[in-house]
């Protein structure tokens, strides 16, 4: 799932699921991987780029934190999904709890994964980051 990109505002439906963005379900194809992300998000990874992921990781220990402490709150909390044929995944209680989803979510693509979100969760970090964005004039690549 290389090419991730975009958002979408969603609506979680009364089985607990979210139609995965037309774009991406390609890749989607072959499993889904759901795991706890940063900042109350969930990310959502195809097989391929869960291994991808799982492998980079093990490399590196993140900084300001135990590797073993990484590699158990994030791997405690995967659950691998099959998306059925209207492109829908279902999302397990316990990542609805972590990221606080009720009913109106954001989809985001970020190249190699997408992420959920909470609706209110991604205007809050959007409201927080993006003045910053905009005023970027070096570094940027």
């Amino acid at each position: 799932m290389s090419d991730a990109y975009g958002e979408s505002l969603i609506k979680l439906d009364d089985k607990n699921r979210i139609i995965v963005p037309a774009n991406a379900r390609a890749a989607l194809a072959d499993g889904v991987y759901l795991t706890r992300g940063q900042n109350q998000c969930l990310f959502l990874f195809s097989k391929t780029q869960f291994e991808a992921y799982r492998l980079a990781n093990r490399a590196r220990a993140p900084e300001g934190m135990p590797a073993i402490a990484f590699d158990r709150i994030f791997y405690s909390s995967v659950s691998a999904q099959e998306m059925d044929r209207q492109g829908r995944v279902t999302i397990p209680p316990a990542l609805r709890q972590y990221a606080g989803l009720e009913r109106d979510l954001a989809v985001i693509g970020l190249e190699e994964r997408l992420e959920v979100w909470a609706a209110a969760t991604w205007q809050a970090y959007l409201d927080q980051y993006t003045e910053l964005y905009s005023a970027l004039e070096e570094g940027v690549r």
